[in-house]
């Protein structure tokens, strides 16, 4: 009878031993997972620093082109020579944009943005940035021309924050623009007349309201001089504020209605689609090419009111598809972009005005005329790490200013063995 007992008392002792060990690896993990949570906390927060208070290297890697992803060596979004923090260089914002129509020739991927913070084989994260207030363009009325085109009139304006919830009671100043150019090269160059409407609405509890340009967009068109033998473009621009938050929008749509054609613009070079189409011109029966698109381009302050200015912009590809030599871009594009260059239309603007938000191009696209709009205020959604973020990670928000408007900037961490893959 004592050898069973003496077993028993074994397995009662190895028992109580597990139990002890289990609570005691229990009581470890309880302590040690708020210092954990603490330094991933710690980890974010100097990401978060990094990215919106540090320029990166070189300092001007926004402005200059030749910086690619490839020679970038550091990251930082702080726009050079600031004195104030949270202020964002609009450039360098832009090459982390990426239209799903039109690849940035220039984009700072997921992977290479790990590599560059640090982050490659520990770490996972998702970058949001978007403007504190948003505000979308749907045109619900359409007027046909005489040039039997149709364009936009009326519109449906919705005001969303950060977290796409509608803002009641903001105000939206919307300018209508028509701009009128001939078709013709001996009038390469010159846009000859802009016509202005301008409407406010107040948004209604759930962030919507309306604007009618049809009256407007009617007499415009009725007009004797506006011929079927001219081009016209409308542009709109949508200006909100609510609260002392201030958004702005733009909005142009081809005469066929397709979906508008977007663009970047990074330092003084503009960037669009290489299926932009020339503007031929009938002489005498014989064609000749004008401009690929006209080479002036509107830029958009809707923060002073009607202020559009013209500005001159040089295009790196003439009417035979020969690229200009004497320009450093234009002449070594297939070395600095990651693509043959003539996957992109690339232009050189004179000037660049520091506070558009938006500008619009000029060009023919299928046949009809189309303004093509660059917004200089994207929204930026980038991840690295896998598909999901895994229940013990950190987020960090902060707002920062892009030309004068607020703009969101969150900062998701997580250790990369805690979730996928």
């Amino acid at each position: 009878m004592q050898v069973p007992l003496e077993y028993l008392a074994v397995g009662l002792l190895i028992l109580t031993i597990l139990v002890a060990f289990n609570h005691v690896v229990s009581v470890l993990n309880t302590r040690l997972e708020p210092i954990r949570e603490e330094q991933l906390y710690t980890v974010a927060e100097r990401l978060m620093d990094k990215i919106l208070l540090t320029p990166g290297y070189p300092e001007d890697w926004g402005t200059n082109i030749t910086v690619t992803p490839g020679t970038l060596k550091d990251f930082g979004l702080a726009l050079m020579g600031s004195r104030s923090p949270y202020i964002l260089d609009p450039d360098k914002v832009m090459r982390l944009a990426n239209l799903s129509t039109l690849p940035n020739p220039l984009l700072i991927n997921s992977s290479m943005l790990a590599e560059l913070l640090a982050l490659k084989d520990s770490y996972g994260f998702h970058l949001v940035m978007r403007p504190a207030l948003y505000v979308e363009i749907e045109p619900t009325g359409w007027y046909r021309a005489k040039n039997n085109l149709y364009y936009p009139a009326s519109f449906r304006l919705n005001l969303t924050n950060y977290y796409s919830v509608g803002v009641p009671n903001g105000n939206i100043t919307v300018m209508y623009v028509i701009v009128r150019v001939a078709p013709s090269s001996a009038s390469e160059g010159q846009v000859e007349a802009k016509s202005i409407f301008v409407k406010s609405c107040l948004t209604n509890a759930v962030g919507f309201c309306n604007v009618d340009f049809t009256q407007d967009v009617s007499s415009f068109f009725s007009d004797p001089g506006s011929g079927a033998d001219k081009f016209y473009f409308p542009v709109v621009i949508a200006h909100a504020s609510w609260q002392g938050f201030t958004s702005v929008a733009g909005y142009t749509s081809p005469g066929d209605r397709s979906p508008a054609i977007k663009g970047y613009i990074i330092g003084n070079y503009v960037f669009v689609h290489r299926d932009v189409e020339l503007f031929d011109v009938k002489k005498g029966g014989k064609k000749s090419g004008a401009a690929h698109v006209k080479d002036e381009l509107l830029q958009a302050v809707p923060m002073y009111g009607d202020l559009l200015n013209f500005t001159t912009v040089q295009w790196c590809r003439d009417s035979q598809g020969n690229f200009r030599s004497n320009d450093p871009l234009c002449n070594a594009a297939g070395r600095v972009l990651p693509s043959a260059p003539q996957w992109y239309l690339i232009g050189y603007i004179e000037y660049v005005e520091p506070l558009s938000s938006h500008v619009f191009i000029f060009a023919k696209w299928r046949g009809n005329p189309v303004a093509i709009i660059i917004d200089r205020i994207p929204r930026i959604d980038i991840s690295y790490g896998g598909g999901a973020k895994p229940a013990n990670s950190v987020t960090l928000r902060r707002l920062a200013v892009l030309y004068n408007y607020p703009y969101v900037v969150e900062l998701t961490v997580w250790r990369r063995v805690e979730g996928w893959p």
